[in-house]
C-alpha cells in the first residue's frame, strides 16, 4: 500500500473535480463515467504520467476522443460526483491498482447511494465499509492473492 502523499493529494483533487465538472457536459453522469473509465486520460492518471492537471483541458480530452451527447437523462450532484472521483483515485493511488478494476469493485451507481452516508467520512473508513457491504475484504486488492489462495489450496509453500 502506498502512502497518500502530496501528488495523490493532488491526483485526487484533478480526479474529483474532473467528475465535478462533467455535470455540465450533456451526457448524463453514468455516460461522462463510462467515458472516462476507457479514457487516453484515465491510462495517464494511473500511470501517474505527466500530465496537466488543468480541468478543461481533461474534459475536452474526452470531448475530443469521445464527443459529447445528450445520451442518458441520469446527473448526479457535483458533490457526488467529485467524491467519487475523489476516493476512486484515493484507493487506486494507494493501493496501486488500476482505476478499472477499483470501478468494477464499487461501480458508480453503489458510490452515488452512498454519498450522502460517506462523504464525510476518512477515505479509510468509506474503503473498509464499501468492502463489508459488498462481502469483500482489503485481500481483494493484493494482486497476488488469487495466487496465494492457489498455493494455500494446493498445500505447497
Amino acid at each position: 500500500m502506498r502512502e497518500f502523499d502530496h501528488n495523490g493529494l493532488l491526483l485526487a483533487e484533478y480526479q474529483g473535480k474532473l467528475f465535478e465538472k462533467s455535470e455540465e457536459m450533456q451526457c448524463s453522469s453514468p455516460i461522462f463515467i463510462r467515458r472516462f473509465l476507457h479514457s487516453d486520460l484515465l491510462k495517464s492518471l494511473d500511470n501517474s504520467s505527466s500530465i496537466s492537471l488543468d480541468i478543461n483541458e481533461g474534459v475536452q480530452s474526452i470531448l475530443e476522443q469521445f464527443g459529447d451527447s445528450s445520451y442518458g437523462k441520469e446527473k448526479y450532484s457535483k458533490s457526488a460526483l467529485f467524491w467519487m472521483g475523489y476516493m476512486y483515485r484515493y484507493i487506486a493511488y494507494t493501493r496501486e491498482l488500476s482505476t478499472s478494476y477499483i470501478m468494477k469493485l464499487f461501480d458508480h451507481k453503489q458510490m452515488n447511494a452512498v454519498y450522502y452516508s460517506y462523504h464525510t467520512q476518512d477515505p479509510e473508513w468509506c474503503i473498509k465499509s464499501l468492502l463489508d457491504i459488498n462481502g469483500l475484504s482489503e485481500e481483494i486488492f493484493d494482486k497476488n492473492s488469487r495466487l496465494k489462495n492457489i498455493i494455500k489450496e494446493k498445500g505447497t509453500y
